[in-house]
């Protein structure tokens, strides 16, 4: 275990930490690629952008069922479950290149392929989690382990996208699908030989509820929170792209969110070297909130500055709620815990980016909504975020 000693950079001072995160990453990175190349393989190979939109959609609701697949990993462990799913997932993947190559493939089967990649898709990122939890046992560390797990991620996400936007323009999309599947070979093979990797609920542990950790007190309260956060996150970038669209630069919206993701970067990593160089999280969260207010009176670029400096809200936030995940809920059902953040945070996501249309359609701007989402994240997380 990594003694309490140790700071910063010392949680990846043992090898076998550091390899393991590095590696998983490298798996994890599939994520931010995978959308944008599926996008494009459905398109290019039906010609109907509905058809591709409908197949990405079907994809995210397929992942909506990982909060099942981190019950497995709870119950029987990542070495006996990572291996069936991704090669279930790079099964997946497979098929839909077959597809791509198709002389003629329905939107309907694409469908039909969008299902099992969502479903399939390796829960990577709460099983590093997990293996963080056995890294840093009986250290303060978790919360400095989480924030740097937590900005890598956010990386990555930025990263992502441009691989497959380098790849769409040298080839044809479907080869992203193969990298994506080579990527998660090599982080599913880094997760299961660490030796965190043994981490189960304890034989003759009772078998989690159907309603799992959704049952603890104060976790359908933190799901909400997370929701609420969600909502906010998709009507703030989601109302950029229509900020950037309305004065005639569609192009400004993507300068605009790497601006939000290098404050959530930094936001994560000051929150990992000390949490009180920032005010916390419920106060962050209400200075994102005001920040979004001033933004609906300012003009783009101004309104650009303030969003980015609310991002410095996001990745703690999100440290915090995996934190409280692991308060609430019996060391046997962590992984589904931290997992239910997630799914509750992109439910909220993709139903936040729906309500966006609705707001700009009706004349107004979706600033003012994301700013209550945020008001009403913070005041609800100051019942799980825990004091200083």
């Amino acid at each position: 275990m990594l003694g309490t000693s140790r700071a910063g950079s010392g949680l990846l001072a043992r090898p076998v930490v550091l390899r393991t995160f590095a590696l998983g990453l490298v798996g994890r990175l599939g994520y931010g690629v995978l959308p944008l190349c599926l996008l494009f393989t459905v398109r290019q190979a039906t010609g109907s952008f509905s058809a591709a939109s409908a197949a990405v959609a079907v994809f995210g609701l397929g992942a909506l069922a990982m909060p099942l697949q981190a019950r497995a990993l709870d119950r029987w462990g990542q070495r006996r479950v990572l291996p069936l799913v991704t090669t279930a997932w790079v099964a997946a993947l497979a098929a839909a290149v077959a597809l791509s190559l198709a002389a003629a493939a329905a939107p309907a089967a694409w469908v039909g392929v969008a299902l099992p990649l969502g479903v399939c898709a390796p829960a990577l990122g709460p099983s590093m989690r997990a293996q963080w939890r056995w890294f840093t046992e009986g250290t303060d560390l978790r919360g400095r382990a989480y924030s740097v797990d937590t900005v890598a991620e956010e990386v990555l996400y930025l990263l992502g996208p441009a691989i497959a936007g380098g790849l769409l323009a040298v080839g044809p999309a479907r080869t992203g699908l193969v990298l994506v599947a080579g990527l998660a070979v090599v982080g599913t093979s880094a997760l299961v030989a660490s030796p965190a990797a043994t981490v189960r609920a304890e034989p003759g542990a009772p078998r989690a509820s159907l309603a799992g950790p959704v049952r603890r007190p104060g976790m359908p309260r933190l799901m909400v929170t997370m929701a609420c956060f969600g909502a906010g996150a998709s009507l703030t970038l989601t109302g950029v792209a229509a900020a950037a669209d309305a004065v005639g630069h569609p192009s400004w919206a993507g300068v605009v969110e790497a601006c939000l993701s290098a404050g959530s970067v930094t936001g994560g990593i000051v929150w990992a070297s000390s949490r009180r160089l920032l005010p916390p999280v419920p106060v962050l969260l209400l200075g994102s909130a005001v920040l979004l207010v001033g933004a609906t009176l300012a003009p783009f670029w101004v309104a650009a500055a303030l969003i980015a400096a609310g991002g410095l809200a996001w990745a703690p936030t999100f440290v915090e709620a995996f934190q409280a995940a692991d308060r609430l809920a019996p060391e046997g059902q962590r992984t589904e815990a931290s997992t239910l953040v997630n799914t509750a945070t992109n439910l909220a996501y993709a139903l936040g980016t729906a309500l966006t249309g609705a707001v700009v359609a009706a004349g107004a701007s979706p600033y003012l909504p994301a700013a209550a989402a945020f008001g009403a994240t913070a005041l609800l997380a100051g019942a799980w975020v825990r004091a200083r």
